[in-house]
């Protein structure tokens, strides 16, 4: 099991004694994100248009934040909560159509509205956790396939679904970049351009086999950065001479006197027994030199016990490392990759039903997936306050939309909630 967010974590024991009063909070920070939201460029012949930009990607995220999930529900959304919308947004013709709702979405600059987003949430989060100088992150790269996106030849004109490669923060939980690629083999081109957009200094980039390619760990080096990245037998040769190096018990019972880290939890009706290994005895690996910045290579084996019928298994995981003797970074690294997957992907597919949403029209679904996963970062920073799941949070916004989502604005006002540590 993946670790949760480390920023999101502090945040939860910080208030976790503390009862909050919304009544006693006047002000929430709806006014504030709207701003940010006004930020996205209209590209829109001015003349023509009846309906703002930002009012219509505001009731775009009011709505997905209330469990609406196509086009025409978003429509039904914003007529039921028109009085209320109106505190907020201008609305200078009404509520817009469903039909105008999806082609103003499907053309705005997807970029431009994540990064402002972005920044909104991660100041907020460092309002309530100050950064701290030299703190450490771990980066993961994977890419997300959209299915119900795509059509078969067979019934219609091909569409392939959308895939969307993305660069996860485990500190503050969120998806930091990401892209969209034709299918899943652009994946291997995808990530070295996303990753040479970032500042990587005090972070650890890990991926998936897949993505564990020379131009990538180059593009990592380059950016000040580190790397734990998993091999698998798509690299062949130098897979195969460490995943036999590390079958020698000589050699992991030397390792163990070193760098060694082993721990044991139990999950449900299972004893799982994980054991890491780090090493910088690379220099016997052909071919070693073309990995930049490569200095070591590491091994988790994980033993998983079932209490009920007694079977016990076993998984190796190999990885090429860029630092040396540092096993507690390596183990965190390789434990806190599992995130993007159970903390992002399975949240946009569980709780936004993403995987199901059949728009076809490509801006238009990519442009959802950034207003989902902008949702997705406020659901999750709000949900250290309530003892709810993200799920009973969208139930209730469903049953009492314009209180709920008043309250949990007021919790995107650290200079507010902070001061009740101290009453």
């Amino acid at each position: 099991m993946s670790k949760r967010s480390k920023k999101l974590e502090e945040i939860r024991n910080m208030f976790k004694d503390i009862d909050i009063n919304f009544e006693d909070i006047n002000d929430n920070g709806i006014n504030e994100f709207i701003k940010i939201i006004k930020l996205t460029k209209d590209e829109r012949y001015q003349p023509n248009t009846k309906h703002l930009m930002s009012d219509i990607i505001m009731i775009t995220f009011f709505a997905i934040i209330s469990k609406a999930t196509e086009w025409k529900e978003i429509e039904s959304f914003a007529k039921k909560e028109e009085k209320w919308l109106k505190k907020y947004l201008e609305l200078p013709n009404g509520i817009p159509s469903h039909d105008t709702i999806q082609r103003v979405i499907s053309i705005l600059d997807p970029q431009i509205l994540y990064e402002n987003s972005l920044k909104y949430f991660i100041e907020i989060v460092d309002k309530y956790v100050p950064k701290e100088e030299h703190e450490k992150d771990v980066y993961s790269i994977d890419g997300k396939t959209t299915n119900s996106s795509s059509r078969s030849s067979l019934t219609t004109t091909k569409i392939n679904p959308l895939n969307t490669m993305s660069v996860y923060s485990h500190n503050y939980g969120v998806s930091i970049i990401q892209d969209y690629v034709k299918d899943k083999n652009n994946e291997i081109s995808m990530g070295p351009k996303l990753l040479e957009q970032l500042d990587l200094k005090n972070c650890i980039v890990t991926s998936d086999a897949l993505n564990t390619q020379k131009e990538t760990v180059k593009s990592i080096i380059k950016k000040n950065g580190d790397y734990v990245l998993a091999l698998k037998g798509n690299q062949k040769n130098f897979y195969k001479e460490i995943r036999e190096y590390f079958l020698d018990n000589e050699f992991l019972k030397q390792i163990e006197q070193e760098n060694f880290f082993e721990e044991t939890e139990k999950s449900h009706s299972k004893i799982i027994n994980r054991k890491y290994y780090l090493t910088n005895d690379i220099k016997w690996i052909n071919g070693y030199k073309n990995w930049k910045g490569l200095k070591s290579i590491g091994l988790e084996i994980k033993t998983i016990e079932n209490l009920q019928t007694g079977e016990v298994t076993e998984e190796r995981r190999h990885y090429i490392v860029s630092f040396e003797n540092d096993i507690q970074n390596f183990k965190e690294a390789v434990r806190k990759h599992w995130g993007i997957e159970n903390n992002l992907h399975a949240p946009l597919d569980i709780i936004f039903k993403e995987d199901k949403n059949k728009t076809l029209e490509k801006n238009g679904a990519r442009n959802l997936g950034i207003l989902r996963r902008i949702a997705l970062m406020i659901l999750k920073l709000v949900q250290v306050f309530y003892n709810k799941s993200m799920k009973l949070i969208m139930y209730e916004l469903s049953l009492d939309f314009e209180n709920e989502i008043e309250n949990i604005f007021k919790l995107l006002k650290p200079e507010l909630i902070n001061q009740l540590k101290n009453t």
